[in-house]
C-alpha cells in the first residue's frame, strides 16, 4: 500500500467522522455481523503486525520475510479498512 493513498484514507475517514453519526449507527445495526466481523479480522491483522515486530526484533526472522510479510498485512488491513469505509459511506447516502 503506498503512502500516499493511506493518507488520502486516513483524510477521507476523518472528514466523515464529522458527518451524520445517526445514519452511522444505523447502518452498523442493519449491518452488525459484517462490521463484527470485519472488526474481528482488523484486530487480528493488527496482532500479526504485533507478532511479526517481536519477531523480527528477537532476530527469529529476516528483514526480507518481515518486509515481504509486513507488505501483504498492510495491504489486508487497507482492503478491511476500506470496507468498514463503504459501510459508512451507505450510512450517508
Amino acid at each position: 500500500m503506498e503512502i500516499s493513498s493511506k493518507k488520502k484514507l486516513e483524510k477521507f475517514l476523518e472528514n466523515l467522522k464529522e458527518t451524520q453519526g445517526e445514519n452511522w449507527k444505523q447502518t452498523i445495526e442493519q449491518h452488525k455481523e459484517e462490521f463484527e466481523s470485519i472488526k474481528m479480522k482488523i484486530r487480528q491483522k493488527q496482532n500479526e503486525l504485533t507478532n511479526l515486530v517481536k519477531k523480527k526484533n528477537a532476530l527469529t526472522i529476516g528483514n526480507e520475510e518481515f518486509e515481504e510479510r509486513t507488505k501483504i498485512i498492510q495491504q489486508e488491513l487497507y482492503e478491511l479498512e476500506s470496507r468498514i469505509l463503504n459501510l459508512r459511506l451507505k450510512a450517508n447516502e
